[in-house]
């Protein structure tokens, strides 16, 4: 049985019939117009792509048939809605009501969100998470004024994310109030139905699993929407946070399959066989298996042995940790010093770099010259430097610069006469080993701490512009946050307010992130207080606590 939540049918309004009286219209109104829309605005005309509502559609059309059966020649209709209000179906019962309907636009591929046509029944409920009933006058928009509605969304039974919302109409100044319990059991067979294609999608993904883990000498997970199965290879090999790496890769809408390399939080490289299970968005089977043969990317925290060249080229966006894989490079020639020149530090000083000067101290002290920033040099700095290492037989030299195609054509032709080239990888290009590379962060920050599997699924899903010095940053500010709650695992929660999406609500609808976003600045401004945060938003806690799940917060 389905749990509904109903507002009050009965209405009052003032003489002149335009201004509402129930707190939930008015509320509906305010943020119709906040939102730009206009009482005289027409009907949206665009339609929208509908093609990912197919399942709702499918689990609500033998219901809707069966309604039709008991509403002929009632003038009234049945309409659905998707998750993002988008029209899906729209079954009318009587000549009146389909003429009412196409006068209105109301069609399949339609949005008819609070923000695009005001308060209505099949807008307003996703915004309540509630059932209401909008009469006549009650529209925002003067264009409905003359039909009346009820709508009901559909929770779904598994996921606790909205589904979809059923609203009944009729030409009429108040709807009918056998419309509400009528509405509320059409909603309950959808979702009951919605749960029946649930267990059959997590049976698909039991069964894939199941006959993948035959040979117990093989590790194998499957990872589905809100189900998790390992065999004990598997277990043994997987951390919470290798299980979040993991998701991000099942999530992805353009899966298919593939092998693709994986360091875990335990060190050991693996390769991974990805195979999405057949009919299912968002669920894939994983079959693991050693990698010894897959060298390691360069990092700060992995480097190869030094090469014999003297002119070595460090590349890389900043933060990746090009600088400190340089001084490390100069350490190892030697206990002895290493002359640094830090040319971006020069230039905010105000002093111009004596690249001259630092070759001829580096030859003449025979020490390790590390020039970092050389993408910032004039010209004829860099046409020096160039001269000069094309002959550099010392100790070596060193140049720190941006990636090579991203700097002018002089410091290019630099670093391409360098003897070796150390290209270090944006972080956002190193999804197959961030999770181990954050732990092992984490663990340098505050040792013994981890990452949660959500949590490392939603530092999987930044773009990390500032590198590993923007994921230190990320990951102190959380250790702090975990610190504070007495725990030692990092929750999504923990993470800064722009980093806690998970790969969930990396694909959720622009509605859904919306609200995403209301309910974390809620979260925050009532200090994690979710019964403030509730009250906050205008909502109850229980539908506060059913939001955070299915838009994974």
């Amino acid at each position: 049985m389905t749990c509904v939540t109903l507002v009050c049918i009965n209405l009052l309004t003032d003489a002149a019939g335009t201004s509402p009286r129930r707190a939930v219209i008015d509320h509906s109104w305010r943020r119709s117009a906040l939102s730009g829309v206009h009482p005289d605005d027409p009907t949206p005309t665009a339609l929208v792509d509908i093609a990912a509502a197919d399942p709702l559609l499918d689990a609500a059309r033998p219901v809707l048939d069966d309604a039709a059966a008991r509403l002929v020649d009632t003038d009234m209709s049945l309409l659905l809605v998707d998750h993002e209000c988008r029209m899906v179906s729209r079954v009318a019962f009587g000549t009146a009501i389909e003429r009412k309907l196409d006068e209105l636009g109301a069609a399949p591929g339609v949005p008819f969100g609070e923000d695009t046509v005001g308060t209505t029944a099949l807008g307003t409920p996703a915004e309540i998470r509630g059932g209401i009933a909008v009469n006549s006058s009650e529209h925002y928009l003067e264009r409905f004024k003359t039909i009346s509605c009820f709508g009901q969304p559909i929770i779904h039974p598994a996921t606790r994310r909205l589904a979809g919302i059923v609203c009944m109409s009729e030409t009429a100044e108040h709807i009918n109030p056998l419309a509400v319990p009528f509405i509320n059991g059409v909603v309950a067979d959808i979702a009951d139905r919605l749960l029946d294609r649930s267990r059959a999608q997590q049976r698909r993904v039991l069964d894939a699993f199941q006959r993948a883990a035959a040979r117990r000498d093989i590790a194998v997970a499957a990872i589905g929407d809100d189900l998790q199965l390992t065999n004990a290879p598997a277990a043994e090999l997987l951390s919470p946070a290798d299980i979040g790496a993991l998701r991000g890769l099942a999530t992805d809408p353009g899966l298919r399959a593939m092998v693709v390399p994986l360091t875990l939080v335990s060190g050991i490289e693996v390769e991974v066989g990805v195979e999405p299970v057949a009919g299912i968005g968002g669920a894939a089977l994983f079959r693991f298996r050693p990698a010894a043969h897959i060298s390691p990317r360069p990092t700060p925290t992995a480097r190869t042995a030094p090469a014999a060249a003297t002119t070595i080229a460090v590349t890389g966006e900043p933060g990746t940790g090009r600088t400190t894989e340089a001084h490390a490079l100069a350490a190892d020639h030697g206990p002895g010093p290493t002359l640094i020149v830090d040319v971006a530090d020069d230039l905010i000083c105000g002093r111009e770099p004596d690249i001259v000067a630092s070759i001829t101290r580096a030859r003449s002290g025979r020490v390790p010259l590390v020039i970092d920033g050389v993408d910032l040099l004039d010209d004829r700095s860099i046409a020096l430097l160039t001269k000069a290492a094309t002959t550099w037989s010392e100790c070596p030299l060193i140049v720190v610069s941006a990636p090579r195609e991203h700097v002018a054509a002089g410091v290019a032709a630099l670093i391409g006469r360098c003897g070796r080239r150390v290209d270090l990888p944006a972080l956002r290009q190193r999804s197959s080993d961030l999770a181990a590379t954050a732990s092992a962060v984490l663990d340098r920050i505050e040792p013994g701490m981890t990452l949660s599997g959500n949590a490392t699924d939603a530092l999987l899903c930044q773009d990390w512009p500032g590198n590993l010095a923007e994921l230190d940053a990320v990951l102190r500010q959380a250790a702090e946050a975990c610190a504070a709650r007495a725990a030692r695992v990092v929750e999504p929660a923990d993470l800064p307010p722009g980093y806690r999406t998970t790969s969930r609500a990396a694909h959720l609808s622009g509605r859904e992130q919306a609200e995403r976003v209301a309910i974390i600045d809620a979260l925050d401004h009532a200090g994690g207080n979710k019964v403030h945060a509730a009250r906050e938003l205008g909502i109850s806690r229980t539908t506060l606590y059913a939001r955070m799940r299915s838009l994974g917060i």
